[in-house]
């Protein structure tokens, strides 16, 4: 990393902790670097409701602060300080109080990178016995975007690694009175708790913004913009080649007569949301979700403002971003919508869905006679996804991502074959409560009994999911434009 800047130890009698703390560069104290720890100082007490379960934790807490001004390195050294000195001293001291003694590593880093150290601290009870096992926990600020929080979570024990590596080089070099200390602390095998990336850019890019104002009445919508957290390999293995066909290649291609909507529909439970984000991850686009409460108002009129005001600054983006309108039944058919707010509200959509540049919008529905004709005709909403309960090969795959995903260990080699072979008819949201309540029965542990047992708390009638599906295959035969089907047969899910 190079010749450290500035090393130095801190103490505190408030807080009765000590802190060592190591620059790569001079520190900048201003306005910015203070801001910047106001920022920091919000999401204290969810950092604090960490630690104090943090060796039972399973996964890490991922922050994303917004701050419109670039930081320089400096910055970003001095809120590390701050920090060391005010928010963590104090946790530290908290935890220390209920006769457990802590130790919090803050690891700062210019960018998504872990060669990219700034600066980092360690923080620790002032009277900690040298030979103690204390909880070590970390916390890493960086300057970069996090695209995917799974992934970011995943890779900071890198970043831990490399802050240590450096911390004890230097604590050698200046303070080796302290070395001990941080050799005792076994940080590269403990899952750090924090992950607090800085977004050096608008905050317009991560929400979208819409603002209505007419004299008598100023009105402000923020709707988040989400990066998927879903993809392709998570569906269905028979559909995802005709979804790339259809749908995802002449897309990306920049074809012009590529589709620019898909409406996906099925019973409850199936994976239609899934489907609805891994579809936009395919396509390479973000998430803004349309929900009516975002933009109803009960002022004649107001609705129909917000709304257009919504979709007009989504279109600015319709490159980077996808309209996903879940549960899509409230646009329900004109024959059917008897407030003449709703058939406003309707007819601003379709205007919307018409444009040669929208952006493309995914809808989901349980039951697709309720939306409006007019929504999915070709030309709005052009490719139909009907979805029907799994077979066997999608309740296997289903399965195993739900045991890996909860870290569920099985009695035997025997567990997923049984599972698959006694969830006929069962959706998949069924499938993974009935993997969660047997885990529960088990502490953990799954086994044919743990099935039995969870099996006999969930209700499902064949009878009357064969009449879905039977109902599913009709609908399927009279919907305009291009449908896609995965409607399993009674044999392949038996």
């Amino acid at each position: 990393m190079g010749e450290a800047a500035d090393v130095r130890l801190l103490w505190s009698n408030l807080y009765k902790v000590r802190t060592i703390f190591a620059s790569y560069y001079d520190v900048s104290e201003n306005y910015r670097s203070y801001r910047l720890l106001s920022i920091l100082a919000k999401y204290a007490s969810d950092i604090y409701e960490l630690m104090l379960d943090s060796q039972e934790r399973n996964s890490g807490l991922a922050l994303r602060i917004e701050y419109n001004k670039k930081l320089s390195p400096g910055v970003l050294a001095h809120a590390n300080l701050l920090m060391a000195m005010n928010i963590v001293a104090e946790l530290v001291d908290s935890v220390s109080q209920t006769g457990e003694f802590a130790a919090v590593l803050v690891a700062t880093y210019k960018s998504f990178n872990p060669e990219s150290l700034v600066s980092c601290s360690l923080t620790f009870s002032r009277n900690m016995p040298m030979n103690v096992n204390a909880k070590p926990m970390a916390i890493v600020v960086t300057g970069g975007y996090v695209h995917n929080t799974r992934k970011a979570i995943g890779t900071l024990k890198t970043f831990v690694k490399e802050a240590q590596r450096s911390l004890e080089e230097l604590v050698n070099a200046y303070r080796r009175d302290y070395i001990d200390v941080v050799k005792s602390l076994g940080f590269l095998g403990y899952k750090p708790i924090a992950l607090i990336a800085i977004q050096n850019k608008a905050v317009s890019v991560e929400e979208i913004r819409a603002v209505v104002s007419d004299g008598n009445e100023y009105r402000e919508v923020k709707i988040p913009v989400r990066s998927p957290e879903w993809s392709l390999e998570d569906l269905p293995p028979r559909i995802i080649d005709e979804l790339k066909l259809v749908v995802v290649n002449p897309f990306k291609s920049g074809l012009p007569f590529a589709a620019k909507g898909a409406f996906i529909t099925g019973p409850p439970g199936v994976g239609k949301s899934v489907m609805a984000e891994a579809l936009a991850n395919a396509l390479g686009l973000r998430v803004v979700e349309l929900k009516p409460f975002t933009y109803r108002s009960m002022w004649y009129g107001a609705t129909e403002k917000m709304l257009n005001a919504i979709l007009n600054q989504v279109y600015k983006r319709r490159k980077e971003v996808a309209i996903v309108i879940d549960d899509a039944e409230f646009l329900s058919s004109r024959k059917y919508t008897i407030h003449e707010a709703h058939l406003s509200e309707l007819s601003t959509i379709l205007y919307h869905l018409q444009k040669v540049d929208r952006p493309f919008t995914i809808l989901t529905g349980n039951n697709p006679d309720l939306l409006d004709p007019a929504l999915l005709r070709p030309g709005r909403v052009d490719v139909t996804i009907v979805v029907g309960y799994p077979d066997r090969d999608m309740r296997r795959k289903a399965a195993l991502r739900n045991i890996s995903k909860y870290k569920i260990k099985l009695a035997s080699d025997k567990v997923v074959d049984y599972l698959v072979s006694n969830t006929s008819w069962y959706s998949l949201a069924e499938l993974d409560a009935l993997i969660r309540l047997a885990a529960s029965k088990g502490s953990g542990l799954v086994g044919l009994e743990e099935v039995d047992w969870a099996r006999k708390r969930i209700v499902v009638s064949p009878s009357e999911r064969r009449s879905i599906q039977d109902y599913l295959k009709w609908w399927s035969t009279k919907v305009q434009g291009i449908t896609i089907t995965y409607i399993p047969s009674e044999s392949e899910i038996s």
